[in-house]
């Protein structure tokens, strides 16, 4: 019993530690004000877009002069701008589907994104401008602008050929989380929606020939030139497929099934709303009028399939007779930018019907 006594009294208590947990979010996890740059170069028949996607405002500020004073000397050469000497700390980024070019700029905040990129130039040069910079401001959760340009400003940029536009918006920051493009699941499509970026931060200028596969390569460092994004599309035609008629917005386009029964493929960068989307092609094959609990069901019942690792959905689209008439086989795949990839097949029901596996086939061999 006295050893017991001892060899208890021998056993020490361990300290009480207290901690002050504090009840605020640290100041540089808060979610702030996020402001993106842009600017509409209006050049030969081609829309350029140069653009640093929003990010925190104290970030953006540290490159504004050297963005604007980068864009008012940009030149072109062979239609396209040349990018061989960036401000210092600039660099040329990784290849990305869709773009130009990306170019990485590193400030104490975050590193920046500014993308190059372009589309066929619109007859309507303020509606074009009014429609993407409405579009940018809902990035950043900002109202429509129904002002001329939508608060864009005009900026004088000798290569343009016409008048170039400066774009300088900001508004509350999403808290850090990507705005668009993190899949489909919980993403934008998944509530009824397209993407909400600009529809014309894709394609740069000129088509592929159709048919063809392009080969591969990564984007040069500084100095070197960009390819084009239309270069990096490839895909395996299947069997039977012809070239189809080619536009200035079209990836690739393709004809299949008998001549006396031919249905169209085309493949096209677009934005929209997805539910109109697909109301506007029901529309196109039930000219007699199509109910909204049809568009809900054709909503419902889309199939879900991988793209180049890309979750997209895939719509089979019948007439009021599905053994006859016109259908549409479309698949919608999501891009980075915000920007969506459509992959449409329109023709007779039973040829559509019938290219059923070789659509499927195609989408699995499409490389971005």
């Amino acid at each position: 019993m006295l050893l017991l006594a001892v060899a208890s009294g021998c056993q020490k208590t361990d300290p009480i530690v207290t901690y002050s947990i504090p009840t605020e979010v640290p100041e540089q996890l808060r979610a702030g004000n996020d402001r993106m740059l842009a600017v509409m170069v209006p050049k030969d028949d081609q829309t350029w877009f140069f653009k640093i996607t929003a990010a925190p405002e104290e970030a953006v500020a540290v490159v504004e002069d050297d963005f604007r004073k980068f864009v008012e000397s940009i030149t072109f050469e062979d239609d396209k701008p040349v990018l061989g000497e960036l401000p210092e700390g600039w660099q040329l980024g990784g290849s990305k589907p869709m773009r130009f070019a990306s170019i990485d700029v590193n400030t104490p905040n975050k590193q920046l994104d500014i993308s190059v990129s372009s589309l066929p130039k619109q007859p309507d040069w303020d509606a074009e401008v009014a429609m993407n910079v409405n579009r940018w401001r809902g990035q950043v959760g900002l109202a429509p602008s129904s002002e001329k340009w939508a608060s864009g400003e005009p900026i004088e940029i000798e290569a343009a050929d016409g008048t170039a536009i400066w774009v300088d918006i900001v508004g509350k920051s999403s808290g850090g989380s990507p705005p668009m493009m993190s899949g489909m699941t919980g993403g934008p499509m998944s509530r009824g929606q397209m993407p909400n970026d600009d529809i014309h931060s894709g394609v740069a200028g000129g088509s592929m020939a159709a048919g063809s596969s392009a080969s591969k390569a990564p984007a040069s460092g500084a100095g070197g030139s960009a390819e084009s994004p239309a270069s990096r599309f490839k895909y395996d035609r299947p069997e039977g497929w012809r070239d189809g008629r080619m536009s200035s917005m079209r990836m690739a386009a393709f004809n299949v099934g008998p001549e006396d029964a031919e249905a169209e493929i085309t493949v096209i960068p677009a934005g929209g709303d997805l539910r109109g989307n697909v109301a506007r092609w029901l529309g196109q094959i039930r000219p007699e009028g199509v109910a909204d609990e049809v568009v809900d069901k054709a909503l419902e019942d889309a199939e879900k399939v991988k793209v180049d690792g890309r979750d997209a959905q895939r719509f089979l689209l019948l007439g009021s007779d599905p053994d006859a008439g016109t259908a549409i086989d479309a698949t919608i795949v999501p891009l980075d930018e915000g920007f969506s990839l459509f992959i449409k097949m329109t023709g007779p029901a039973k040829t559509v019907t019938a290219e059923s596996e070789a659509i499927k086939s195609f989408l699995e061999s499409i490389q971005l």
